[in-house]
């Protein structure tokens, strides 16, 4: 079991080996709240206070909600090291979950790729439609400009490894298939770099500049390749089926917004409408297309059921999407061969 941190109050150390009390905490910024990249600068918080906790791990890292097992019975760490671009961090602390909703990254948007390993404990990653189990030696990779929810238990040691997002060579349709996929400490990838990483911030003495950045860049490529080995070679197409089932979906229990559109579903998926569109197309569709079809559909069946006989057709199209009485009529008619108002009066 992870030792924890003792009860000796808020307390923050940095480079200066200085102590504070944590209403006048030093805390390190994110990566992409800060004006540069520091080289290998080393900070500690230690903390038995939720609060501080609280602010500690959204200022190290983003926005999350946290939910402790015991708020009365609460202490957590945080050390933190530099290596150019790339930041490591030790986290430990009690029971407890976090999570990073679509109102935090709609509201606080901090575009970063995450890699968490766990060394004691048990941790679950859910993102982008999966979930996976890590135990020691594990890890796994996930992004925080979707939402994503980790919980871990009981008394807990994970290492996060964190780079801005724009310098990893990974595409957005890429990324959606690596993400929460666990990585063994045993599978011939992770007995390469878990070892790797957990020696990170262990490490005596400092790198060179160069060095820095080669290790940050060389260690994001060695964390892909082995989400990447994770992955079922013998369906490719699997996680862009979930995705474009999943938009289809959505475009199922949106059809009353009028601004339903490609863009919009992109915003409500955390990716770009390029994604949407090339998602589609891998299925021999168009996201336009789609919302339309099922619109006209929605407003056949509305049209021919009992209880709507009372209403105009004007009423059932604006239920659906169609603020334009003769944009529905022409597409109703170019769809089905007939016009609405004579399908209608076929079918009461």
């Amino acid at each position: 079991m992870t030792s924890l941190p003792p009860p000796d109050g808020d307390l923050v150390h940095g480079d200066r080996s200085d102590c504070r009390p944590a209403n006048t905490p030093v805390l390190q910024p994110s990566l992409s709240r800060a004006g540069s990249t520091p080289q290998q600068r080393r900070e500690v918080v230690r903390t038995t206070t939720l609060g501080t906790w609280i602010d500690t791990i959204r200022e190290t890292f983003v926005a999350l909600d946290i939910d402790p097992a015991e708020p009365a019975h609460f202490t957590g760490a945080v050390h933190t090291r530099h290596f150019a671009h790339l930041m490591a961090a030790d986290v430990t602390a009690t029971s407890q979950s976090f999570r990073r909703t679509a109102r935090l990254a709609n509201r606080h948007p901090l575009d970063l790729m995450q890699i968490g390993m766990v060394v004691a404990g048990e941790g679950q990653l859910i993102q982008d439609g999966r979930t996976c189990i890590l135990g020691p030696g594990d890890f796994a990779l996930y992004e925080t400009a979707r939402p994503f929810t980790w919980s871990l238990h009981p008394d807990w040691h994970l290492r996060v490894f964190t780079w801005p997002r724009a310098s990893v060579s990974l595409t957005e349709s890429q990324s959606l298939q690596l993400t929460a996929r666990t990585v063994r400490s045993t599978s011939p990838v992770g007995q390469l770099l878990s070892p790797m990483l957990s020696s990170l911030l262990a490490a005596d003495g400092e790198v060179s500049s160069g060095g820095a950045i080669g290790l940050a860049g060389g260690l994001a490529d060695l964390a892909i390749t082995a989400a990447q080995e994770e992955c079922q070679p013998e369906d490719p197409d699997a996680a862009m089926r979930e995705l474009y089932t999943n938009m289809v979906q959505y475009i199922g229990q949106h059809l009353d917004d009028p601004d339903l559109s490609p863009s919009g579903i992109a915003q409500a998926f955390f990716v770009s409408t390029r994604t949407v569109h090339r998602v589609f197309a891998r299925f021999d569709a168009t996201a336009a297309a789609t919302i339309r079809e099922h619109r006209l559909e929605a407003c056949r069946q509305a049209m021919v059921a009992p209880r709507n006989i009372p209403r105009s057709l004007t009423d059932i199209a604006a239920q659906f999407g169609f603020i334009d009485l003769s944009v529905f009529s022409r597409s109703f008619t170019a769809t089905y061969g007939i016009s609405p108002s004579r399908y209608r009066e076929q079918h009461r």
